[in-house]
């Protein structure tokens, strides 16, 4: 008898996992109430290991995603996946790294890198004067963890790469922008720099949660600086004792 009931007892639990092994995400996503804005299409594959054709937000087509998930994460009390996105993106945006969920502390992120190029950013931006921009932007999330309304902590770099602008009076060559971000309980923090044969520049930005920011920066003209661009500085006032041109700004989205 306790032979028998042993059977019945791992063919049971053999039975449970084979199912939550092979549950189908497509079916899973059937369940799930629907996100306005969200649209899926394409899943296959299972809810550990899969993938999505086209994930579109805000009518955004944000491209192919890939998850795979991380059996060891379940060691330290969460559950893990590794992530790939961005092919066929409208966006041209690319990323991989890790999303999960731990007991501890909630949603999170780490080792997270995207990159789209910096014309698609200034494209969604809108701006009323007509500049053009180069280069690449490349966003990498060392760790974050999610709190409303942003996160309760998080640390990254956000680099633009081969960075240049084009408007009606010049071209500047920027070099390398570096920005290092933080958060702490939803307040964003960015301080930045570059540097060129053009114009050097520095800024800082903060951003709170209840949606006001405020920012720093200040420029000042290379030796290299286009003369056409030259001419319109005297339009900004005086630099200071660096020959730096200072900016403050306070505002809310």
């Amino acid at each position: 008898m306790k032979r028998a009931v042993l059977y019945v007892v791992i063919f049971i639990v053999f039975f449970s996992v084979s199912l939550l092994m092979g549950l189908p995400v497509s079916w899973v996503l059937q369940q799930a109430p629907t996100v306005r804005g969200l649209d899926i299409q394409g899943a296959n594959g299972s809810v550990w290991q899969g993938q999505a054709s086209s994930i579109r937000w805000q009518r955004q087509n944000l491209g192919e995603v890939n998850w795979d998930f991380q059996w060891s994460s379940l060691l330290t009390g969460k559950a893990e996946f590794a992530v790939r996105f961005g092919r066929g993106s409208e966006m041209d945006v690319r990323g991989r790294g890790f999303v999960g969920y731990s007991l501890s502390d909630g949603p999170y992120a780490k080792n997270l890198v995207a990159s789209i190029p910096a014309v698609k950013v200034v494209e969604q931006a809108r701006l009323p004067v007509p500049v053009g921009v180069d280069g690449q932007l490349e966003l990498n999330i060392r760790q974050a963890t999610y709190a409303a309304p942003w996160c309760k902590n998080g640390e990254g770099t956000l680099v633009w790469n081969a960075s240049g602008i084009q408007s009606p009076v010049g071209s500047l060559d920027l070099g390398p922008v570096i920005a290092d971000i933080n958060c702490q309980d939803s307040v964003l923090t960015a301080t930045g720099e570059q540097s060129s044969k053009q114009v050097s520049a520095a800024f800082s930005a903060e951003l709170m949660p209840n949606q006001r920011y405020s920012t720093k920066a200040w420029f000042k003209p290379g030796a290299e600086f286009p003369s056409s661009m030259g001419e319109q500085l005297k339009w900004l006032g005086k630099p200071n004792a660096q020959g730096q041109y200072e900016f403050n700004y306070q505002g809310r989205f």
